[in-house]
């Protein structure tokens, strides 16, 4: 978001979000789009489940998410314990979220740049919506891109 947006207020919207994912029909994953579902981690630290509202990406059949960030928490949990869930109104799906290598993810992140029309989230990608393959491949250490397996 910006950087006037403060930690209580981020969490207040977020909370809010999950609630509106996960109480109207869930909309389709379109190859070469995005779906909002939230995201069912366990916090690294805590232990306990942790709900994050998350645009899950859907390329060439496979389905997964981006950061633009990879010190988020959800990152940080998803890299401590892969397990996880992706809900919707339709349920939870369990999955393994696994890092993406190189190859896979700038393409993910490609369709996700074309397909996102947030500008406060697109702001936050050390690349243009356009940007090419080599660009991307370039800012990959600083943008985590997660492959989700069904469990």
């Amino acid at each position: 978001m910006s950087d006037s947006v403060s930690a209580p207020d981020v969490a207040a919207l977020n909370a809010a979000m999950t609630t509106r994912i996960l109480e109207q029909p869930a909309r389709p994953a379109v190859e070469g789009g995005y779906a909002l579902r939230v995201l069912r981690s366990t916090g690294r630290r805590s232990g306990r489940v942790r709900e994050t509202p998350l645009g899950v990406v859907c390329l060439h059949g496979r389905s997964y998410l981006v950061s633009p960030d990879p010190a988020r928490a959800w990152v940080r949990n998803l890299d401590a314990d892969p397990a996880a869930g992706i809900a919707s109104a339709d349920g939870t799906e369990a999955v393994t979220a696994r890092r993406a290598p190189a190859a896979e993810a700038a393409p993910v992140v490609s369709a996700y740049l074309r397909a996102m029309s947030v500008p406060w989230a697109l702001q936050a990608f050390p690349v243009p919506a356009d940007a090419s393959l080599e660009e991307i491949t370039a800012h990959l250490d600083t943008i985590a891109v997660f492959r989700l397996d069904p469990r």
